[in-house]
């Protein structure tokens, strides 16, 4: 199924994961090498604070692909998708704008149209953002801006509200009571609850574009705002456009209630410096919000799963049994974090 959402956004929902997903698995249980070896298996679930819903993990899981605001890496959509399937989790996957001369905020807005349509759609259970790259970099956009304005302190989200009061009730699932969307929504001018739709449950961030400072992945900020001229050519004055950059800038703009983060990159990546991450995660700890993060010592860009189904060996991505790691790590932290 796909659901068409505003400026072109569209979810990409397979219905027939549900009867497909893993019931309740754990990572340390599928692993014969990992926890299981060293804790029996009644300890390990007394570790977890696991919920379930219809025998399954309880949350969906919405996939950011990378590709530098550019394009969109099937590695990153269709088989970290199923990766989590594995898991019980239930996957989404968000084919944001890369199209646009000068995106923008369109990613961003797509993003929060993405969160809300999720969370009506499937009513009660959490919703966490996993990211890649500038997937990453638009995952954690909406995981820090959610309650925020635009550069110039202006409403940020009023066609997206308007978007969702229109089409919502078209765009439900059989399954869901229509009637819910409207209820978890409320009126246009009731921040609060807006606020509230447009907020994700965490965000799992792989080898993220963050910083537009000195390590910043140039061509991801030039599709975001344009080069100078062309910003200044579409939006105004020379202040505008420096506020832009930072506002874009996530270490900068992380506040008390952006949501906890998993995080991990590699130390040797080529194309989104590490100090990406890095810096990101100083900030989660400056303003005290839980964080876990992973460096790995080796790998290039743009590893996905780091398994032999993603593999490109002409780009130098083979499989890494080591970085492969973080999708159970992740899903430790789904599943452990309080």
């Amino acid at each position: 199924m796909i659901i068409k959402g505003i400026y072109g956004a569209e979810l990409i929902y397979d219905e027939d994961q549900e009867e497909k997903l893993n019931r309740g698995i754990l990572p340390g249980l599928i692993s014969e090498t990992y926890n299981k070896a060293r804790y029996s298996e009644e300890e390990i679930l007394r570790n977890y604070d696991v919920k379930t819903s219809g025998g399954k993990q309880s949350g969906t899981i919405i996939i950011f692909p990378g590709g530098g605001y550019s394009w969109l890496s099937d590695r990153e959509g269709n088989p970290v998708a199923r990766a989590f399937n594995r898991y019980g989790f239930r996957t989404v996957i968000l084919r944001y704008d890369c199209e646009s001369e000068i995106l923008g905020l369109r990613p961003l807005k797509q993003a929060a149209w993405a969160v809300a349509e999720t969370k009506m759609h499937f009513p009660g259970e959490p919703v966490y953002l996993c990211g890649f790259s500038a997937g990453a970099h638009c995952a954690a956009s909406i995981g820090i801006h959610f309650d925020d304005v635009d550069w110039n302190g202006d409403r940020l989200f009023d066609d997206v509200i308007e978007y969702i009061k229109k089409h919502s009730r078209e765009n439900a699932y059989s399954t869901i009571e229509k009637e819910s969307i409207f209820s978890a929504a409320g009126d246009r001018d009731d921040k609060k609850k807006w606020d509230e739709l447009f907020r994700s449950d965490g965000m799992i961030l792989a080898y993220p574009v963050i910083t537009s400072g000195e390590y910043a992945h140039k061509g991801s900020f030039e599709r975001l705002l344009g080069k100078k001229k062309d910003f200044l050519y579409k939006y105004g004055d020379d202040t505008e456009y420096e506020r832009a950059l930072r506002w874009f800038s996530l270490e900068k703009q992380v506040h008390e209630t952006t949501p906890e983060a998993f995080v991990w990159q590699t130390m040797t990546d080529d194309s989104v410096p590490v100090q990406n991450s890095i810096l990101f995660v100083e900030a989660m700890v400056e303003h005290d919000i839980k964080v876990e993060y992973h460096m790995y010592p080796a790998g290039v860009h743009g590893l996905s799963l780091a398994t032999k189904e993603v593999e490109t060996p002409d780009k130098g991505r083979y499989p890494d049994i080591h970085v492969a790691d973080w999708l159970e790590r992740a899903v430790d932290w789904l599943l452990y974090k309080k």
